[in-house]
C-alpha cells in the first residue's frame, strides 16, 4: 500500500487551506506513518495519530484520467474523519485547480459541487457526497487545470461503504452538538 504518499496529499490538500480549525492531517512532529486498516475494493481506509487523537481517512485513486497533464500529481478522492468534527470528503487533483467556478462531481445521477482551494476541492455538502459514494458505481470528477485544460478523472466506488464503514468503527462520529 502506498499510505504515505496518500496521508502527504492529504495533508497538503486537507481541508486546513480552507479552514483553519481542521489542522493538517500530518505535521512531522507528529504521529508518525499512518496505520492500515484495511483495502476494501478500490478503497483503502488508515488511520494517523495527531497529537493524542487518531484521524481516520478512506482513499481511492483516480482509476482513469484520460487528459495528459505533465507534472500532474496523483488524483486522490478521500473522506477524513478528525475528531470532534464532521466528516470531509475531498478531491486531491495533482494540479494547482483554476477558474473560480466549483468543481463538479457526479455520482450516478447526482451532481456535487466541491469548492476549490488550490490544489484541492471539497464538498460543499459532505453528507450528500457521502452519501452518493455509498451507491456502488464510479464518481467522475470535472477540474479545470492549467492551460485551459479540462480534466476528467474516474473514481471507483467499490468498497467505498465498507471502507467508510470500518473507517466507523475505528472513528466513531462526534456526537451532534445540543441547539
Amino acid at each position: 500500500m502506498r499510505l504515505v504518499p496518500c496521508l502527504v496529499l492529504l495533508a497538503i490538500s486537507g481541508p486546513a487551506l480552507a479552514d483553519t480549525a481542521h489542522p493538517p492531517a500530518h505535521r512531522a512532529t507528529h504521529g508518525g506513518a499512518p496505520k492500515p486498516i484495511g483495502t476494501y475494493g478500490q478503497w483503502q481506509a488508515a488511520t494517523h495519530r495527531e497529537g493524542d487523537a487518531v484521524t481516520c481517512f478512506v482513499f481511492t485513486r483516480a482509476e482513469a484520467s484520460p487528459q495528459r497533464i505533465p507534472g500532474r500529481g496523483d488524483v486522490v478522492l478521500s473522506v477524513t474523519r478528525r475528531p470532534q468534527s464532521h466528516d470531509v470528503a475531498a478531491l486531491s487533483a495533482g494540479f494547482v485547480l483554476s477558474g473560480h467556478e466549483d468543481a463538479l462531481l457526479q455520482a450516478g445521477s447526482t451532481k456535487m459541487l466541491f469548492y476549490i482551494a488550490g490544489r484541492s476541492a471539497f464538498a460543499r455538502d459532505n453528507a450528500a457526497a457521502i452519501a452518493a459514494f455509498g451507491h456502488e458505481g464510479s464518481v467522475v470528477a470535472k477540474l479545470h487545470g492549467p492551460r485551459g485544460i479540462t480534466a476528467i478523472d474516474h473514481f471507483s466506488l467499490k468498497g467505498f461503504a465498507s471502507a467508510y464503514a470500518a473507517l466507523a468503527k475505528v472513528c466513531p462520529a462526534a456526537p451532534a452538538a445540543a441547539p
